[in-house]
């Protein structure tokens, strides 16, 4: 089951306590808004480029890939990669068009490492220390990066959050691992309150003619 690893980068070295106190309360802040925002939408449909690179091996790798997601709450819909995965209560169906399958799996929250829809919004609250980073202005809109650090993690080293400073959407995501992988999540769309088709979250096999349905 492919695994969307939302990334971040950044580098910024603060010396004095108190400074750093008070970015890392301003950092903590800027997340709740951005969460906050997010949150206050009924529904979230998102288009994203993903970008993996890893330089340490030989030949290195690079990858880039797009996708959408739209998410309600903590049901979403994914299409990535030639896979499209629908979560819903505690269902996950993840759809292979290519091997015409259906897997169907319990979805237990805890058991996910590294980003994944629904701990976006609140992956900062628990197991990681954060800061605030530098800004950048992108296509007209400044953007305030988010530092976090884990707390405890053989495989994540860091993550960047980027956040629109007059929006307080989320911008990007980017994760280092500790094997030297970079993988990065550009929003290249935002449109919250998106209409959507009745059942639009709710997975039919009568969709899937021919399909072999794992449950």
């Amino acid at each position: 089951m492919k695994r969307i690893l939302l990334p971040l980068v950044c580098a910024l070295i603060l010396s004095s306590g108190a400074f750093a106190q008070t970015t890392t309360q301003e950092a903590k802040a800027l997340l709740n808004k951005a969460s906050e925002k997010m949150r206050s939408f009924d529904n979230l449909y998102l288009t994203f480029t993903y970008f993996f690179e890893n330089s340490r091996v030989e030949p290195p790798v690079t990858q880039q890939e797009k996708g959408q997601i739209t998410i309600k709450g903590d049901t979403y819909r994914l299409k990535f990669m030639g896979t499209e995965q629908i979560r819903n209560a505690n269902k996950l169906y993840t759809i292979l068009e290519m091997d015409e399958e259906v897997q169907v799996t319990q979805y237990e929250e805890g058991e996910e490492t590294g980003l994944t829809p629904t701990r976006l919004l609140n992956l900062y609250q628990k197991g990681y220390s954060y800061k605030l980073g530098g800004t950048e202005k992108k296509d007209g809109k400044v953007i305030q990066y988010v530092i976090l650090k884990p707390n405890a993690s053989e495989e994540v080293d860091k993550i960047m959050v980027g956040i629109e400073k007059d929006t307080h959407y989320i911008h990007s995501l980017k994760q280092w691992g500790t094997n030297g992988t970079v993988t990065t999540f550009q929003i290249t769309s935002f449109e919250p309150n998106k209409k959507l088709a009745p059942g639009y979250f709710t997975f039919k096999k009568e969709n899937y003619p021919g399909y072999y349905i794992a449950e």
